[in-house]
């Protein structure tokens, strides 16, 4: 029998035909799985990729970027927020309103108990002296009750809260609590003061308090995440 010629390391030709075939074959193998990504994936370059936004992309949790603020309002900020959140209904035009009612019923009967001689007369006068008392209710009862409110409040406790896109944190642990800058919560802006309204709670903000360098940003996410104040 002919031997096979042998490799000069030992190896005989055959052995080395069959390692360059493998390695040819293993080598188109590799090729086509790269092809096939490249289909898949034709701005891949095999490093790795980030997250992007585009229409059709879905809604990822990303990290978002609050303003931190803190302050303590002063009595006279807790009166004005006081007066004009929503302890009395009393007020302003309603109040003015009441007052011209009040005003005109008592000098009704005030002139029918001077200018008649009706056996009625102190009821007239009795009425009448009633509705002056009403008008002096209308506007001081809520001023006194407001003033000792706003005293007690005014503690000096500071408040902080963190302003971001979607809501607002306010307080930290058990008190702490969120208002969702979606659209639903109300605004107001009044005597140098943001107040949002949100359901049965209020959060006010004094515009001292916020650095000229985000004050526009602030008053753009309040904004846009509030609708006015309905009167």
């Amino acid at each position: 029998m002919k031997d096979e010629p042998v490799h000069p390391q030992g190896r005989s030709e055959i052995e080395e035909h069959r390692d360059e075939q493998l390695i040819d074959d293993i080598s188109k193998e590799l090729d086509m799985i790269e092809q096939i990504r490249h289909d898949e994936n034709p701005g891949w370059d095999g490093s790795e990729s980030e997250l992007v936004a585009d229409d059709d992309a879905e809604e990822y949790e990303i990290p978002e970027t609050g303003i931190k603020i803190s302050y303590a309002l002063t009595e006279d900020e807790m009166y004005k927020c006081l007066y004009h959140g929503r302890l009395y209904k009393t007020k302003g035009k309603r109040a003015v309103l009441q007052t011209i009612v009040f005003a005109a019923a008592g000098m009704i009967f005030l002139l029918t108990y001077f200018l008649t001689n009706s056996q009625y007369n102190v009821y007239n006068l009795f009425f009448g002296v009633l509705c002056f008392f009403m008008i002096a209710a209308i506007w001081l009862v809520p001023h006194i009750h407001m003033k000792k409110l706003a005293k007690i409040m005014a503690d000096g406790k500071t408040v902080e809260a963190e302003i971001y896109p979607t809501h607002i944190d306010i307080g930290k642990d058990d008190g702490a609590w969120t208002v969702e800058l979606d659209g639903k919560a109300e605004i107001a802006e009044f005597d140098g003061i943001i107040m949002i309204y949100d359901d049965d709670r209020s959060f006010a903000v004094p515009e001292r308090v916020i650095e000229p360098e985000v004050y526009n940003e602030i008053k753009a996410i309040l904004l846009s995440g509030t609708m006015p104040e309905e009167n």
